[in-house]
């Protein structure tokens, strides 16, 4: 014979089997382990939480000459990324997907785009002069 649980449901109490409701609170608490590991885990990486306008990130006008020298290292170290790398970059950036999305795309969690993508920023980060 099958246990019956009382449990709230939707403002009321209502009663479930003890399978069911082993079910919904284990569920429950994995929710509740996804947001904290969403919390500790933002969406956006560090270089992309400060705001561009921001007084602390204002530096003195480069000169343009230093510009195109920047530039054109960073094109040259994104020539020699592989496929997926560029395409990360791409996805994230240009087409503006969140790491949620990439992590769909690819089959990984949004902690492995995020892992991914900080080891590209610093490795394209050391290219550039």
């Amino acid at each position: 014979m099958n246990d019956f649980v009382v449990i709230p449901y939707s403002g009321q109490q209502v009663s479930v089997p003890k399978e069911v409701a082993d079910f919904l609170e284990q569920d429950r608490k994995r929710e509740q382990a996804q947001e904290k590991q969403d919390e500790r885990h933002l969406s956006k990486s560090e270089f992309e939480t400060v705001l561009p306008g921001s007084e602390c990130v204002r530096r003195p006008v480069e000169d343009p000459v230093l510009w195109t020298l920047r530039l054109e290292s960073l094109q040259k170290a994104m020539e020699v990324l592989d496929h997926q790398s560029r395409e990360f970059i791409d996805f994230r950036y240009d087409r503006g997907l969140t790491m949620e999305e990439i992590g769909k795309f690819y089959g990984v969690s949004k902690m492995a785009v995020s892992k991914r993508l900080r080891k590209l920023h610093q490795k394209l980060k050391g290219s550039v002069i």
